[in-house]
């Protein structure tokens, strides 16, 4: 009987430690930037130093951010901070690798849910961002349903 009751002890062990992991890895299924694809718009920023504000900035827009279905990663050069719980090894290479890419000049690039850029700008400019976005065929069509 009690080599019964230590497997069952066992196996429910086992079992909520599944679930632990299920649940804190929720949301990091996105290992790649074209996990992305028809899900979200991109932002992606190059910051000129960790105390820039970008992040600050796209911290405080969050209703347009979300209303737009927007996530945004910053690379400050020592990590990638994003409006995403966590970052794969593999996202954080693929931004860096398309930042890195980019002319000097082309800090900001924004990336539409068809995978495609839809512009490369020197400098955060939200309300320019969101411009851009509400102006796509996609998003004018979100807008009507919504």
């Amino acid at each position: 009987m009690s080599f019964n009751f230590s497997v069952t002890k066992k196996r429910t062990f086992l079992a909520l430690m599944l679930l632990f992991i299920t649940l804190t890895t929720h949301g990091a299924d996105m290992k790649r930037l074209s996990d992305y694809q028809w899900q979200n718009r991109l932002i992606l920023v190059q910051a000129s130093d960790e105390n820039a504000g970008e992040i600050e900035m796209l911290r405080s827009a969050r209703a347009g951010v979300d209303d737009r279905d927007v996530v945004w990663f910053v690379s400050t050069g020592s990590e990638v901070v994003s409006n995403q719980q966590s970052l794969s090894i593999s996202l954080e290479s693929d931004i860096k690798t398309l930042l890195e890419g980019g002319r000097s000049d082309e800090r900001v690039l924004l990336i539409g849910k068809d995978g495609g850029i839809k512009s490369r700008e020197a400098r955060l400019d939200l309300d320019a961002i969101f411009r851009r976005i509400d102006a796509m065929p996609m998003r004018m069509r979100e807008m009507r349903v919504d």
